[in-house]
C-alpha cells in the first residue's frame, strides 16, 4: 500500500498564504465518487490558530483513511479564510466525518466556524470525473455550498449542474 504524504505549495510572493496536497490530483475517481469542499471565511487571527492546530490533527486522520482519494487545504492568514477540498470513494467519506479527529474537531471546535462574524460553506457533490482546483471549489462552494452567517443557516445546500469529462 501506498503511503500518501503532505505535500506544502508555497508561493514564493505571498507568505502568508499556501496550499497543502495528499495524493495526485489526476488519480482514477470512480463514477460514483464524492467531492466535499468545506470553506471557512472572516475568521480573526486567533481563529485561524485554532483552525490550523487543529487541522494537524484531522490531516493525520486523512493520511490514515481508506478511500480517501485525494486532498487539497488553502489558507490564507491576511485573508482570514481556511478550505478543504476532498475526494472521497462513495463510502469513506461518512465513516470519515464521524470518527477520529475530524468527530472530536467538530464536535469541540464547531465555535470557529459558527461564531462570531465567520461564513462557513459546506458542500458534498457527485465527482462525475474530474476535481476543480482551488478557484473553481471555492467558486462552487460560495454559490451551491449551505451558508452559515455566524452560525445563522442562511442557506442550505444544492448540487451543481457538473458536465463529465465524458460528456464532452
Amino acid at each position: 500500500m501506498d503511503v500518501k504524504e503532505f505535500v506544502t505549495h508555497k508561493d514564493p510572493d505571498d507568505k502568508f498564504g499556501a496550499l497543502i496536497t495528499l495524493g495526485e490530483r489526476d488519480v482514477h475517481i470512480p463514477d460514483d465518487a464524492l467531492i466535499s469542499i468545506t470553506l471557512g471565511e472572516q475568521f480573526s487571527v486567533w481563529k485561524i490558530i485554532v483552525n490550523a492546530i487543529v487541522s494537524q490533527f484531522v490531516m493525520k486522520q486523512m493520511k490514515k483513511s481508506k478511500g480517501l482519494l485525494y486532498a487539497e487545504m488553502k489558507g490564507h492568514i491576511k485573508e482570514g479564510y481556511g478550505m478543504t477540498l476532498t475526494v472521497w470513494e462513495k463510502k469513506a467519506m461518512i465513516p470519515f466525518r464521524n470518527r477520529g479527529a475530524h468527530k472530536f474537531a467538530m464536535k469541540f471546535f464547531s465555535w470557529v466556524f459558527y461564531s462570531g462574524k465567520s461564513h462557513a460553506y459546506f458542500l458534498t457533490y457527485k465527482a462525475n470525473g474530474e476535481i476543480p482546483n482551488a478557484e473553481e471549489a471555492y467558486d462552487l462552494v460560495k454559490a451551491y455550498g449551505k451558508f452559515y452567517d455566524g452560525g445563522k443557516l442562511l442557506r442550505t445546500a444544492k448540487s451543481p449542474l457538473i458536465k463529465s469529462i465524458a460528456e464532452d
